[in-house]
């Protein structure tokens, strides 16, 4: 109920607080400064104070009434309803109301898992499950006190349930050298380059058996240096022997030479 409601309600929602009064415990003599006379109180509605001049009025909850403010169920009095009321008292009045929503097909954001392995070497990733994104069904409360609203979820429903994406990270920091076939390897070498080992034309092939960055890449070759020919022989070799392992000699057209 909005504040300039709840200033204006109707004389049938003042008497419904009125007849309430008449539940509450008398008061001993004495127990307010006077039943009949003119109290100033410092109100707080909704937020806002002023002070008001209340008459004939003995408790906080017949100062309400006599003021025609109107209290639900929701609102915060304080001090209580039946508090005897004394001059300069401050009453305050927090006007609350709730609302509650229902949102269907609210996303639910998959995280990213990192698993280290040592089958990969540092600086190396792999993704081994892409995962999804979710969604779910969510109940929301909206509690707004004095026009400042808060919202919070009460109630959550999967739909489709998140599955996370995982990645690989490389731990192994060794550099394993692998000199299989090295005659064969000079071979081609001689042939593919001449025997230079480092030799770059600018023809997109490079060092002594003349990879290609896709191909040198493919084969982790950067793991020794971001392009072969910067690589040193035996790192060369040992790149061509993980090719080698995938697919022979084919990558090679001097392998007629073997």
């Amino acid at each position: 109920m909005s504040l300039i409601t709840k200033l204006t309600a109707t004389a049938a929602s003042t008497a419904l607080l009125l007849g309430a009064l008449t539940t509450l415990p008398a008061y001993a003599d004495g127990a307010s400064s006077s039943s009949s006379g003119a109290l100033t109180l410092d109100l707080r509605y909704g937020g806002q104070q002023r002070q008001v001049v209340v008459t004939g009025a003995s408790t906080v909850a017949e100062a309400i009434a006599a003021l025609k403010l109107v209290v639900d169920a929701d609102d915060r009095v304080s001090p209580a309803l039946d508090t005897a009321l004394t001059d300069r008292m401050t009453l305050v009045i927090d006007v609350v109301s709730t609302k509650t929503t229902v949102k269907k097909n609210v996303m639910l954001k998959k995280q990213t898992i990192i698993k280290k392995t040592k089958s990969l070497f540092k600086g190396d990733k792999k993704v081994v499950k892409k995962g999804r994104n979710g969604k779910a069904t969510r109940t929301y409360l909206t509690t707004t006190i004095n026009g400042a609203a808060t919202t919070v979820v009460t109630a959550e429903k999967i739909t489709k349930k998140v599955i996370n994406r995982v990645v690989k990270v490389g731990t192994n920091g060794k550099r394993t050298i692998n000199l299989a076939r090295l005659a064969k390897w000079n071979k081609i070498a001689k042939c593919e380059s001449g025997g230079r080992w480092h030799i770059n034309t600018r023809n997109g092939y490079y060092g002594g058996l003349q990879f290609n960055l896709g191909t040198w890449r493919s084969v982790k070759g950067q793991h020794f240096a971001k392009y072969p020919h910067k690589a040193t022989k035996a790192e060369q070799i040992t790149v061509a022997n993980r090719l080698y392992a995938k697919r022979g000699f084919k990558p090679w057209s001097c392998r007629h030479v073997l």
